[in-house]
Formats: C-alpha cells, sequence, structure tokens
C-alpha cells in the first residue's frame, strides 16, 4: 500500500486535504525535528492490531514443541475451533497459514482477517444450531432475491 507523504507545516496549513488523504490510506506526516508520524483511521489501526495478535497466535502454535497436530494446537488458543468439525479444522490451520503467509508477502492483512472471521463466523453458527441439510441446492450462477422492502 502506497503511503502519501505530507510535511507538518502541510498539516498546519490544509488540515482537511491531509485528513480526506488519509480516508483513502495511511499519510506519513514529516517533522524537521522528529521522527515521521503515520496518519490513519483507527479501524485500520485496530486491524492491524487483530491481524499481529492472530498471527502471534499461529507462530506460537505453530513453534509449540509437541507432537499434536497443528489445528490441536491452534485450537488452545482459539477455542471458538471446538465448534468446527475435525475435518474443518484440518482445513482452517492449513488456510489460514496460507492466507497469513500471502497477505504478509503483499503487504495487506485484509484478506487474512477476512478468512479470520469467516471461520470464526463459521463455528458460531455451528455452535448456534446452523448446519448445512444435505439436500441444499447450489447454483452454478448468482440468482437475484426480490427486494424484501417492496414484497
Amino acid at each position: 500500500m502506497a503511503v502519501t507523504s505530507f510535511r507538518a507545516s502541510d498539516l498546519s496549513r490544509d488540515s482537511a486535504k491531509v485528513f480526506r488523504t488519509a480516508e483513502r490510506g495511511p499519510v506519513e506526516v514529516t517533522r524537521r525535528d522528529g521522527e515521521p508520524l503515520v496518519l490513519t483511521r483507527k479501524s485500520e489501526y485496530d486491524d492491524h492490531y487483530a491481524a499481529l495478535n492472530a498471527a502471534a497466535d499461529l507462530i506460537a502454535a505453530s513453534l509449540e514443541p509437541s507432537d499434536s497436530p497443528l489445528e490441536r494446537r491452534l485450537q488452545a488458543r482459539m477455542p471458538w475451533m471446538r465448534f468446527l468439525s475435525e475435518e474443518d479444522r484440518a482445513h482452517f490451520s492449513h488456510d489460514i497459514i496460507d492466507v497469513a503467509r500471502g497477505c504478509a508477502a503483499v503487504h495487506d492483512f485484509g484478506p487474512f482477517l477476512q478468512e479470520l472471521t469467516e471461520w470464526h463466523s463459521t463455528a458460531a453458527a455451528v455452535a448456534a444450531g446452523y448446519t448445512a441439510p444435505d439436500d441444499l441446492d447450489w447454483f452454478d450462477e448468482p440468482v437475484p432475491a426480490a427486494d424484501p422492502r417492496t414484497a
């Protein structure tokens, strides 16, 4: 992700322009008397913290000396995994590491957080009793649904 740079004096003179730019992505504010600062949206900061936290769990679980499979080691750090089937726990464990590595390569952890959120939501749905019936009909193409506000 490209970072736009402004001088501290630009922030003083035209803060609205700097803030508009920060809405689109991080802004580096350079200063003559100190280290540059980065201005970013709070949600982006929170996402970075969440990604680092989850990555720390992945690293710790993968490096833990144990004979147990990775999915069992991850489950100790992500207890919601217990609601996934054994097959899904194994799939999640390998999938999330692949996604994390890919995201690190492109410097964007949005897809990693999305993947983690989707797996967590799946576990929550299973815990709430939602399961996929065996007789579902899958469509090859999207089928538009009627707007419920007009029904």
